[in-house]
C-alpha cells in the first residue's frame, strides 16, 4: 500500500514539473504542490521503512516549503499570524520587590 502511495506521488511531482517547465503554473504554486507531496512521500516511505527516501523526501519539502514561503505563497498565513497575534498583548510588570 505504501509503495503505490509513493509511485502516484512521484507521478503527480513529475506532473507538476512537467507543468511547470509548460509555463500552466506559475513558481509559487509548484513550490506549493511540492512541497505537499513530497511530505506525503515522506510519510508513504516511512510507512514503507525506506529510512534514506524519508530523509530525501524530508530535505525536498523543508526546501520547496521554505522556497514557496519567501516567494510569497506565504503572505496570506503571514497576515492571518499577525492578525491572530495582535490579540494578544503582553503586559510589562515588574519584578516582585523583597523587604
Amino acid at each position: 500500500m505504501a509503495t503505490i502511495l509513493v509511485i502516484t506521488l512521484g507521478s503527480l511531482l513529475t506532473l507538476i514539473n512537467l507543468l511547470l517547465l509548460a509555463g500552466r503554473i506559475s513558481h509559487k504554486t509548484a513550490c506549493g504542490w511540492i512541497t505537499v507531496l513530497m511530505t506525503g512521500s515522506g510519510i508513504g516511505s516511512a510507512i514503507a521503512g525506506w529510512t534514506t527516501n524519508v530523509y530525501i523526501s524530508a530535505a525536498g519539502a523543508a526546501l520547496m516549503g521554505w522556497e514557496w514561503w519567501n516567494s510569497g505563497g506565504g503572505d496570506g498565513t503571514r497576515r492571518r499570524l499577525k492578525s491572530w497575534a495582535s490579540r494578544f498583548q503582553g503586559v510589562r510588570r515588574t519584578a516582585p520587590q523583597g523587604a
